[in-house]
């Protein structure tokens, strides 16, 4: 065949080609193919530069090809050249073009593999069409353990399953005897069904299944040449295919029937559409996997056709034809104990002798157990199981096993309380497992053994559990404890509480003593400091300038109009400083309510405070504000004071508000200064580093009460401060009580 004269393959050849993708050239000798393989892992894990030539013989897109020569074949990881950037992105594309029967050049590194040592390709030379290598004849020994990897061979077998897909056909083969699969890359004409217990002839690339360890589980072929596959014997009609009884798929005969399909006959006892059903007929079963569609039923007659599969340790038929032939009687279950069947199974094997009567491996059995829990899924979609127990006797010990049940049908078993005693009916399900027995005897022995049922009605509740059953009393138990342990810990948290309750109002009640104290103490201060001011500094200021007055008379009179003179000066400062030293001996001296309440109070200050003045001062009330402590009152007094002459001072208002109420839950007084002046931007004010004081002050004033204070201001939209104190009537005579101050510690 002349690959260069294909248009298309001829362009991608041409990209490959051109595809210098090393940097070494022709560095790398020449290497025969068989040298890499018998590397040993570690050393193939070096990344050595290879360079090899062969023919493609597989080609599995972008991912990975094969390549043969006349020493061995060996798998080109395109794939992983990619991801490691050995090859560039372009290659992709380029390696559509690569087809069976090129014959190429490979540079590139070792890799140890999953299995067995291959080559990251960093750079493919195409050199043009050549003839596949011969396909060898398959040696079983060979195959079947993983020694003809990415050789080119040809093996003969009976096609059992297959599974198209879009790139081709997948085949389930039997080799007699081996099943391995095959991957065909191209359609196989006329249809893959009609290759189903034929005996053909394939030619490919084969191929090994490994597990994590690098150790084979399985072969595999791998065909991409149309015409590799041909059909040596078509398969045989349906009507000649050999009857077998149902405890005969596999029983000792001279001549062996092969690998090609049987013909049973029974009737229904179990169906799981699509899946599987059980065939009973007289005491033999078979377990039936099919993937077909056809509604059955228990008591249908069925003949099936399919393949032998022994990998269960008993016969079983897969990949089977079935259709309906009448209806008979359902086989009735048989009442027998689980222990006792695993018994019959045991003696056998080690008699080295069939069980007697039977297996019971797919039998319709009843027996009774104690239910020991109910398991679902995490997602409640899967199958329900019956964890089930019975007493085997003082020698066998406790048998514990299951029964499974779908759980979308049978989903009232969820309902069934842990120690009832159930009477279970479902077909046995042996699990079995290597036994040491020699090797020419019988070689397996059932591990386990599950029952399936059929349905909900399956299981009858003989007993229902006694309600004192060990977790029962347990919880019980476990209730009184916690209650006991829940009312100690309550107890322990009521007696801590108490205490700190105790410290709390300890300090709360010293907190207020000493607030008290320190008010009596500062009105006392301020009308001691008022008098002493009145009598000494305002009476000097105003001798001061009755003097300066005096001599001012006597002077000769000024030119009218002139110039006031030094001495008028003088004396109008001192009239100044004596009006603003009398205002502040009034403000010192003031007391908090003077038998006022507290309205009246705020607006005996609004009054003194604005005479004069151009600003209007507006004072509100809300609530019965008629009981206020004296305490509580005068510092709220101090406060108002205070806020304004700092607006009237620093603002220049056109209006200032006050506004006083009382909440009832909680019980404060919320009392609020508000004016429209010139505002100041919120921190930057001036405060105690700037000798300003009234502020910080009144912060902790309210403070003190424990209540809160806060400001907002901005530039020309006005100030107002809040203050939100606790309403406490002991307060009253709180500065009058003696206090214990060693208790002050507790």
């Amino acid at each position: 065949m002349n690959f260069a004269s294909i248009p298309l393959l001829r362009a991608a050849l041409a990209l490959i080609c051109g595809a210098q993708l090393a940097a070494g050239g022709d560095g790398a000798p020449l290497r025969r193919i068989s040298e890499i393989r018998e590397m040993p892992r570690e050393e193939a894990a070096g990344k050595l530069p290879v360079r090899v030539r062969g023919v493609v013989t597989w080609v599995g897109g972008g991912d990975s090809f094969t390549i043969q020569d006349g020493s061995a074949g060996i798998w080109i990881s395109t794939g992983q050249a990619l991801d490691s950037a050995l090859l560039p992105e372009e290659f992709i594309g380029v390696a559509q073009g690569l087809r069976a029967g090129l014959e190429v050049e490979i540079e590139g590194l070792t890799d140890p593999g999953g299995y067995a040592p291959l080559i990251v390709p960093t750079a493919v030379r195409v050199h043009g069409g050549k003839p596949l290598p011969p396909a060898t004849p398959a040696i079983p020994a060979r195959f079947f353990s993983g020694a003809d990897d990415c050789q080119r061979i040809e093996i003969r077998g009976v096609v059992q399953e297959f599974a198209p897909w879009e790139g081709g056909v997948t085949l389930l083969m039997d080799a007699n005897p081996g099943r391995f699969s095959a991957k065909v890359t191209y359609a196989v004409a006329p249809d893959p069904a009609a290759l189903v217990d034929a005996e053909v002839s394939l030619r490919g690339v084969a191929a090994t299944l490994f597990n994590s360890r690098g150790e084979v589980t399985g072969p595999r072929m791998l065909a991409s040449v149309a015409g590799d596959l041909t059909v040596v014997t078509p398969p045989p009609p349906l009507g000649a295919v050999p009857k077998v009884a149902l405890d005969s798929l596999q029983p000792f005969r001279p001549v062996p029937l092969g690998p090609h399909r049987v013909r049973v006959e029974g009737t229904v006892t179990y169906s799981r559409e699509g899946e599987f059903f059980y065939l009973q007929e007289g005491e033999s079963v078979v377990r039936v996997e099919t993937n077909s569609d056809l509604p059955l039923a228990p008591g249908d007659r069925v003949e099936a056709l399919g393949f032998v599969d022994m990998a269960r340790f008993v016969g079983t038929l897969t990949d089977a034809k079935v259709r309906k032939t009448g209806i008979g009687p359902i086989p009735r279950p048989v009442p027998i104990a689980p222990e006792e069947i695993l018994a019959i199974n045991e003696r056998a094997v080690k008699a080295g002798q069939a069980a007697v009567p039977h297996d019971f491996d797919g039998h319709l059995i009843r027996c009774r157990a104690r239910l020991l829990a109910v398991q679902t899924e995490p997602d409640g979609k899967g199958p329900l199981s019956l964890l089930l127990e019975r007493n085997a006797g003082p020698a066998a010990g406790t048998l514990i096993f299951r029964a499974l049940a779908d759980h979308a049908k049978m989903k009232s078993l969820e309902n069934l309380q842990p120690g009832s005693v159930l009477l279970v009916t479902g077909l046995v399900q042996l699990d079995y497992a290597p036994t040491d027995q020699p090797s020419q005897m019988v070689r397996t022995v059932p591990a386990t053994l599950d029952l399936i049922l059929r349905g909900a009605d399956d299981v009858i509740v003989v007993r229902e559990p006694s309600w004192w059953t060990a977790t029962h009393l347990a919880a019980v138990l476990a209730a009184v404890v916690l209650a006991l342990g829940a009312a100690l810990v309550w107890s322990l948290q009521l007696k801590r509480q108490v205490r700190r309750k105790t410290r709390l109002l300890a300090r709360e009640i010293h907190a207020r003593h000493d607030a008290s104290i320190e008010f009596q103490a500062t009105l006392r201060e301020r009308t001691r400091l008022a008098a002493n001011l009145h009598d000494t500094l305002l009476q000097t200021i105003s001798g001061l300038g009755f003097q300066i007055e005096a001599c001012e008379s006597e002077m000769t009179p000024r030119a009218e109009g002139g110039a006031p003179g030094h001495l008028e000066v003088a004396r109008r400062m001192a009239d100044h400083a004596a009006t603003e030293l009398r205002n502040s001996v009034w403000a010192l001296r003031s007391l908090p309510l003077d038998g006022m309440e507290l309205p009246e109070a705020l607006e005996s200050i609004a009054r003194r405070i604005g005479a004069g003045r151009a600003t209007e001062i507006e004072v509100s009330s809300v609530g019965d504000l008629a009981r206020v402590p004296d305490f509580i009152a005068g510092n709220l007094l101090l406060f108002v004071q205070e806020a304004l002459q700092n607006a009237l001072k620093h603002g220049a208002p056109d209006r200032i508000s006050i506004e006083v109420r009382q909440t009832e839950a909680p019980a404060r007084i919320v009392l609020s200064v508000s004016d429209d002046g010139s505002g100041f931007v919120a921190g930057d004010q001036a405060g105690v580093a700037q000798g300003h004081f009234g502020l910080q002050g009144m912060r902790e004033r309210i403070e003190r009460l424990d209540g809160i204070f806060t400001i907002r201001s901005s530039p020309g939209a006005g100030t107002q401060v809040h203050a939100a104190v606790p309403l406490r009537h002991y307060d009253e005579e709180m500065a009058e009580r003696p206090i214990d101050r060693k208790s002050r510690s507790a």
